[in-house]
């Protein structure tokens, strides 16, 4: 049985994924606190974490002794390493947990950009919103962190303190590019989330799996699904392996009845991918919770 989510909460995840891909953008140019040298330090792990899904190399590569910047990068490849293993992921997520602690305690490293976004992007991973909003509230006008505020603001049904810190904003970064996703990301104007979307995927950057997972969620919210499809398609051509667009898809099946076969064959794709993913976490327990209450009625 195929439990649908509301489509709102998929809006407010779509921040999330979009935030994670510009994330990983942002730290391999290299923030402006770091030298020419340095950032080309941090684009070599970044660039195994998330092109090559090299956690082991990251890792191993990185010692106790780098930079700041570095380790904090360290501490996301054992955090993705334990979303992607069930094995033994409770222990490295409360590694890496303590670890965040750790490297908090230094009062030098709240004011670091790469610190903020990674503590931030972890911390509203496990649903520590309270944590991790104090940490990014002291970024000195910095969009990364500004964006995951927002997303959480969202997460928590916190619309009037979204806008709020929207509105404050638009005096120094309205123009820039994720301030427009940002902007997608506010409200219920989907069409012109989707003018946002689309005219980014129409840039010289590549229209990637994140962009068309956000024109399909817009799409979604349109009513038009036959549209939604087809890029959620094109997502899975980019990238078969990719959980949002596994996601997506089996939504968008079971809103165009698409056959049980078809939805089942996505579930086992996202199941193969990301055994953890909060989605099947919420399907098992729907499935449940229906399976329980079948039992009190009879076949007649």
């Amino acid at each position: 049985m195929v439990i649908i989510t509301r489509i709102g909460e998929r809006l407010k995840r779509c921040a999330s994924y979009v935030f994670d891909y510009l994330v990983k953008v942002r730290i391999n140019e290299g923030s402006s606190r770091t030298s020419v040298s340095e950032s080309a330090k941090l684009n070599i792990p970044v660039s195994c974490l998330y092109k090559q899904g090299k956690h082991n190399v990251v890792i191993t590569e990185i010692n106790d002794s780098d930079p700041i910047d570095l380790r904090i990068v360290k501490l996301l490849a054992v955090f993705l390493q334990s979303k992607s293993s069930s094995h033994a992921s409770e222990t490295k997520k409360e590694e890496v947990l303590k670890g965040l602690k750790e490297i908090l305690g230094d009062t030098a490293n709240l004011s670091n950009a790469t610190v903020q976004i990674i503590v931030g992007m972890i911390y509203n991973h496990e649903g520590l919103f309270e944590d991790a909003l104090k940490v990014l509230a002291r970024h000195n006008r910095n969009l990364e962190c500004f964006a995951l505020i927002i997303q959480i603001y969202l997460q928590l049904d916190r619309l009037d303190l979204a806008k709020r810190e929207i509105a404050a904003t638009k005096t120094w970064a309205e123009d820039a590019m994720l301030a427009q996703l940002v902007k997608a990301w506010d409200g219920d104007k989907y069409q012109e989330a989707y003018y946002i979307y689309e005219e980014i995927a129409q840039s010289p950057s590549p229209n990637t799996v994140k962009v068309l997972n956000g024109q399909a969620v817009c799409n979604i919210h349109l009513g038009r699904y036959p549209e939604a499809e087809n890029l959620l398609l094109e997502a899975l051509n980019k990238n078969n392996s990719d959980p949002d667009t596994l996601v997506n898809l089996i939504m968008i099946s079971n809103l165009i009845g698409k056959p049980t076969e078809v939805i089942n064959r996505y579930i086992t794709q996202l199941k193969e991918v990301a055994p953890n993913h909060v989605f099947l976490q919420d399907l098992e327990l729907k499935t449940s919770l229906f399976d329980h209450s079948a039992q009190r009625f009879a076949l007649v």
